[in-house]
Formats: C-alpha cells, structure tokens, sequence
C-alpha cells in the first residue's frame, strides 16, 4: 500500500513539474495580469521572484500546490519505508523542507536565467548599435536585433519580444523598459533604459546611450578578469612556496650552514 501512494506521490510531482517548465516556456503575449497580488499562500518567494525565473504564477499556480503537496507527501512515504526510527519533530522537519523545496530550485532557476541574460546582454547590444548606426528606429532595431541576434530559445529573446509587444500596443517607452527590467531583474537593462530615457528627453542621440552601456559592460568585465587572475594568482602562489622554499632551504642555506660549521670548528681546533 505504501508503495502505491509513494508511485502516486512521484507521479503527481513529476506532472506538476512538467507542467510548471512547459508552461514558464511561453511568451506571455496575451493578455496582462490585472491581479495585484505579489505574495501567495505558502509559497515564500514572490510573484515578481517567479516571473524572473520565467514563471508566469497565475498559469501554474494550482500545478505549484500540486508539486508542493506532492513532494511533501512522497518525502514522508519514504521515510515510512526507510524503516528508520525518527522522531516525530524530525519527520516534520524533514516534510516542512520538502515542503518548500520548490521555492529554492525556483530561486536557482532564477539566478541561471538572470545570467544567461547578463552574459547575453553585450553581444545583444552590439547588433543593436548596428541597425541603429544604420539608420534604423529604437523599435526597428529592436526587432532587426532580437531576430538576428539571439535564438528563439534564449530568455532575453522573450522578454525582448514582450517588449518590442507593449510598444507596438501603445506602451510608452518608460513604461516597457520598466517592465522588462521588473520581469528580468537584471541591471544592465535598467542602467541601459535610464540611458535611454534621459537621452530621449535630453535630446541626445539614442547610439550614444547604447556606446555608453557597452563601454560599461566591457569595464565591468575586465573588472571581473582582473579580479579573476589575481585570485588565480594567489591560489597558485601558495604552492610555488611550498615547493620552492624546501629547495631554496637545501641549495642555499644549507651549503652556507655547512662553511659556517667548518669555520667554528677550525676556530674550535686553534683555540
């Protein structure tokens, strides 16, 4: 009997779980969530967390509660057929974590899609300053950029098509670059709408605005190699010590020892 309801905890899970990906897979191109709600009941990351993560909550969100009550009961069946004594206070324990498992894969899942996008951003850019030096508007550029630049299955690729979809629907600018930078969560994009926003209302040239960005990622990056090779340098650093030390320790100081030795002991011998 304990085995049936662990087959039909693993099944509920694993089809919780298909749906969950399958559905943060999809462009949300229909209509807007009207609903301001950023916390839901037992889940302890919120709506603005999820999105970032390519969840769309309001899709999946029965499937979430599936998946938690799923996992929460499976992990206890398995503790059942373990056959270990536990204390009760432990079997809760380890269900309140199973419980909330989800939540940490949803926060990882959330920190590999913002660097894919991180790492993605500069190549983008540069595309994007092409259709621009060609003479070619923001939207235009955008579109020619996202097309050209980025694969279908990449999650700025998405994010930029929604954009370039609430500008067309009529959206200010200012109102689009907000909202990619709530669904993304990654500063370049808002650090690149506030250049491009105060040059929109300074009147500067947009080309400058994308310049200014690139020239900060590339800082940015080289920032981050130095800070790579100087800890590459202090890793190998400490080895090269400790093999050279020992030979530095024979060849030199010992031959030393040894005449200073010879000296005392003719000195020794003369006395």
């Amino acid at each position: 009997m304990i085995d049936i309801l662990l087959l039909i905890g693993l099944l509920v899970s694993m089809g919780s779980f298909i749906h969950i990906h399958r559905q943060s897979l999809k462009v949300e191109l229909d209509k807007p969530d009207t609903k301001n709600i950023n916390w839901y009941p037992l889940i302890i990351i919120s709506k603005r967390q999820l999105r970032q993560a390519g969840i769309q909550i309001n899709k999946i969100l029965i499937s979430l509660y599936c998946f938690k009550v799923a996992a929460t009961f499976s992990a206890f069946t398995v503790i059942e057929l373990i056959g270990y004594e536990l204390s009760q206070s432990i079997k809760l324990l380890l269900c309140f974590m199973c419980f909330f498992a989800p939540e940490c894969w949803f926060l990882l899942r959330k920190n590999q899609r913002q660097t894919t996008i991180n790492n993605s951003l500069e190549f983008f850019l540069r595309v994007l300053l092409v259709y621009m030096r060609a003479g070619f508007s923001l939207e235009r550029s955008f579109a020619l950029a996202v097309d050209h630049g980025l694969s279908q299955k990449h999650p700025l690729y998405k994010e930029l098509k929604l954009f370039l979809f609430e500008l067309s629907a009529g959206k200010d600018r200012e109102f689009a670059f907000n909202s990619l930078f709530e669904r993304t969560g990654v500063m370049g994009i808002k650090k690149l709408a506030n250049l491009m926003l105060i040059g929109s209302k300074l009147g500067t040239p947009l080309i400058q605005a994308v310049e200014a960005q690139l020239e900060g990622l590339a800082l940015k990056k080289n920032i981050l190699l130095a800070k790579k090779v100087n800890k590459k340098a202090m890793h190998t650093t400490f080895p090269i010590i400790l093999i050279c030390f020992p030979m530095f320790l024979v060849l030199v100081f010992f031959p030393a020892a040894l005449q200073v030795m010879n000296v005392l002991k003719m000195l020794v011998e003369v006395l």
